[in-house]
């Protein structure tokens, strides 16, 4: 009997051009072979609308289609096998795409993004849901988020440095108008969205990626228990990590593969994959999506592993709100506090669970303070609300490879040295950045007084060069250290040099130019005719800071030693800090030459090294790009205007510059709750950088001293830990005396 022509057939029969019995929602051909059953709408018939009207709707009808094509077994098991084919051509595909040149890189990827287009749904993703948060990061922005960022961040500085310089209407014609940022926010389209299998590093790079996290971030930020990570990473390698269950380390290790892929691609190499960074990433964030209301330490860790790597693509505002989210995770498992009944639940000794626990919690609230000075934004922690003990100086749990070994008691806490100095230290640095903020940069709606200013910037500053001349020796970036092998010590010393700097520069920074930035500031234009020689002597102090950032750069020998040797994730807020001061004081200021020495370079060779910096990066990091333009349009503006000598600035020699400035009331000092040392002074007069220094200089971090903050005393030359302090305690013991 001859087959009737039915009046409408499914879009995979009419593909394959095979006759269709009509049969909805899956005919019979589909059915048999296990084929996904399309129906277009151009032809609609009387009994199709018929039957559409009966059932309610024709999106519940379609609905309840596709949970009976899943339903059935035979289906199911097609689908599976599609699904699987798709993955092992994906896998064969990425593992030849570095091989291609750029163009057919290019070409690659537009086919594959076709191709991902026409892939039905259902086989795609299977059963699993994705989630806002997955969906949005397969999609790139088409327009930037609104951002706020306050006085303190460097973005706020450059656009009022620029907006000022615009104010002279002959000199920008054609120049945009727009607010400029380096914060990016495209990412990668989410790879996992694709129903991609986990991609892994080879074992020899997976090695080498670790030992990156290890060697630089890990250094200054010392949260992770080093033995339990790298035990991880061998049960990932066995196939031993659940899916669902290990989803925490999954997670971790992806991120921490997303660093190490991201560090080892500078210098840039044509015939590595640029984006596999974010294919580690996309993976991790894959899995700590899925953290939710799970609260504990390692989903804890994790988040702020992947807050690093925001950081290090300048995605900041995006790793503000990670933070946030681990902050209050944090909180959620009793991190703020000693006592907490999840310490009971832990799989580790109570004293290692502890020491693990301050060390998270210190590294948010490092993390903290560092993210509201970059950006300008309130902090979430505040002292008033924890009380947790500083941690130890020991080293196993953060250092030590051999898990036997780090749950052994070590001789650190008595050694001269310790890699874990550096962290405590930067606590107490942490706590200045904040009364920075609180004192100098704090948004509100009446300002404070200028000469309350003054005086703030005044004890702030006594503070901070006393905190670096009471800096461990080892931890001594202004002197010497010949002969001496750490390199872990040598970058720590780097990370404090630019912390110090960068920080010294943005207390004084509020009083540059100020006929100029703030000539509509009456009550600091009254202040600048009151006090004008102290205004003088902030500024020109905040002018040589950010030389002091600049010059660090004068002798790193290539991208790899500038993102290795330098603390990256902070690299670009610093260098467009220091150059758009040292933009506005050769722009706007008169040099007579006064204390000046040609041997270390002029105003506008010190901004040009962080403009060289940007173009030498700029080849793999678009923040770094759009950082590099920034400086140009500002360069671009600086030569329409060339110098307008309405203020006479003069550059203190380096041994002036490094005394504090002294004309503030003691009464101030002691309001503000920092712990001043011992009355050594800040520097000898004879300061020069020693060429140590001077060859790998990297970002600076600001302590107090030690014995001050009751962390540790000496003892017959040997440091001796007092564990049962905290940074409040120590604090007030200090006001007290």
């Amino acid at each position: 009997m001859k087959r009737q022509r039915v009046e409408l057939a499914c879009e995979k029969c009419r593909l394959l051009k095979a006759k269709c019995d009509g049969q909805q929602p899956v005919c019979g051909r589909c059915s048999g072979y296990g084929f996904t059953c399309r129906w277009s709408d151009r032809k609609r018939t009387a009994a199709k609308d018929t039957r559409r009207d009966a059932q309610g709707s024709d999106l519940s009808h379609s609905e309840s289609a596709i949970l009976d094509d899943r339903a059935s077994p035979t289906t199911q098991s097609h689908v599976a096998a599609y699904r699987q084919a798709i993955k092992n051509y994906e896998v064969l595909i990425q593992s030849m795409r570095p091989k291609l040149d750029g163009a057919l890189r290019a070409a690659l990827d537009m086919t594959l993004a076709n191709i991902h287009r026409h892939i039905p749904e259902e086989v795609v993703f299977g059963d699993a849901i994705q989630s806002p948060d997955t969906q949005g990061t397969s999609i790139k922005k088409e327009v930037e988020s609104p951002s706020y960022v306050g006085r303190a961040s460097d973005i706020h500085f450059f656009n009022t440095v620029r907006d000022c310089m615009r104010e002279h209407e002959a000199a920008t014609a054609g120049e945009e108008r727009d607010s400029q940022s380096y914060e990016q926010v495209d990412m990668s389209d989410d790879s996992t969205a694709f129903g991609r299998p986990l991609q892994l590093p080879s074992k020899e790079e997976a090695a080498r990626y670790i030992e990156i996290y290890f060697s630089t971030i890990h250094v200054a930020y010392p949260f992770l228990y080093k033995a339990v990570v790298l035990r991880q990473c061998r049960r990932l390698w066995n196939g031993e990590l659940d899916g669902k269950r290990d989803r925490s380390w999954l997670a971790l290790i992806n991120f921490i593969f997303a660093i190490g892929s991201y560090y080892t691609s500078f210098p840039r190499q044509e015939t590595r994959d640029l984006q596999l960074h974010f294919q580690y990433f996309d993976q991790g964030t894959y899995f700590s999506n899925q953290f939710g209301a799970m609260c504990s330490l390692t989903n804890v860790w994790a988040l702020l592993v992947q807050c690093f790597f925001l950081l290090a693509v300048s995605q900041t505002d995006r790793c503000w709100n990670i933070l946030g989210f681990a902050i209050r995770m944090g909180q959620g498992i009793g991190l703020h506090v000693e006592s907490s009944p999840t310490l009971r639940q832990s799989r580790f000794p109570p004293s290692v669970e502890r020491e693990l626990r301050r060390r998270a919690w210190y590294s948010m609230y490092v993390l903290d303070r560092l993210l509201a000075l970059q950006l300008g934004r309130p902090m979430a922690i505040h002292e008033s609300d924890f009380h947790v003990m500083l941690p130890s100086r020991s080293e196993t749990l953060a250092f030590e490879a051999d898990e036997e070994k780090s749950l052994s008691g070590d001789t650190s806490d008595t050694l001269k040295s310790s890699m874990m100095d550096y962290f405590l230290q930067v606590i107490r640095f942490s706590h200045i950045v904040g009364l920075v903020i609180r004192e100098l940069y704090q948004p509100s709606q009446i300002d404070p007084s200028p000469d309350h200013m003054l005086l703030s910037a005044s004890a702030l500053d006594t503070s901070i060069t006393e905190w670096k001349s009471n800096l461990p020796r080892h931890l001594r970036f202004d002197l010497g250290h010949t002969f001496e092998k750490s390199t872990t010590l040598k970058r720590q010393r780097n990370m404090l040099a630019v912390k110090f700097h960068h920080l010294r520069a943005l207390i004084h920074r509020t009083f540059l130019c100020l006929p100029l930035l703030q000539r509509n500031n009456k009550p600091l234009m009254d202040l600048l005719q009151q006090d004008s020689a102290r205004i003088k002597r902030a500024e020109k102090i905040c002018i040589s800071e950010a030389q002091q950032t600049a010059r660090l750069l004068h002798n790193v020998s290539d991208e790899r030693s500038l993102v290795h040797d330098f603390p990256w994730w902070q690299m670009i807020p610093c260098l467009i800090c220091a150059s758009s001061i040292l933009f506005v004081a050769e722009s706007f200021s008169e040099n007579d030459g006064a204390g000046y020495d040609d041997t270390h370079g002029t105003l506008r060779e010190d901004a040009e090294t962080c403009l060289t910096v940007f173009e030498a990066l700029s080849s793999n990091s678009d923040a770094a790009k759009k950082a590099m333009k920034m400086l140009q349009g500002l360069t671009r503006l600086r030569s329409l205007l060339g110098n307008i000598p309405n203020t006479e600035l003069r550059l203190l020699a380096p041994e002036d510059v490094q005394q504090p400035v002294t004309f503030c009331s003691t009464s101030l000092i002691d309001d503000i709750p920092l712990i001043p040392g011992d009355n050594m002074p800040a520097t000898s007069s004879s300061w020069q950088w020693p060429s140590e220094i001077s060859n790998t200089m990297e970002w600076s971090a600001q302590f107090f001293d030690p014995a001050a903050y009751g962390l540790a005393q000496f003892d017959g030359g040997e440091f001796q830990v007092q564990h049962d302090t905290t940074l409040a305690d120590s604090a007030h013991a200090n006001q007290s005396e």
